[in-house]
């Protein structure tokens, strides 16, 4: 699986704190596995969020990693936190 991180995706993770960027990353690396195995995603709080086929991971407590999906491309959109993902999806 290719992973793609859009600008505004990179632009997210410098504006985060080193706890965060660490957490974020985390998440990255652990994404592919419990997209494949539907049982190891516990604790990632994998959910689609949108019809057109967003999805969300958790990110610590405070943030929301958004994704969706490409053939076999994963493609990271937005990391923040569930305000700021809100206001992504109403301009989708």
């Amino acid at each position: 699986m290719k992973i793609t991180l859009t600008e505004r995706f990179q632009k997210d993770v410098e504006d985060l704190q080193d706890l965060q960027r660490s957490q974020a990353f985390s998440i990255l690396l652990k994404l592919p596995g419990a997209l494949r195995d539907i049982h190891r995603h516990s604790g990632l709080g994998l959910r689609k969020i949108h019809p057109s086929g967003i999805f969300e991971a958790r990110v610590g407590l405070g943030l929301r990693m958004v994704f969706g999906f490409e053939k076999e491309n994963l493609i990271l959109h937005r990391i923040g936190t569930h305000d700021e993902i809100q206001r992504y999806l109403r301009g989708l």
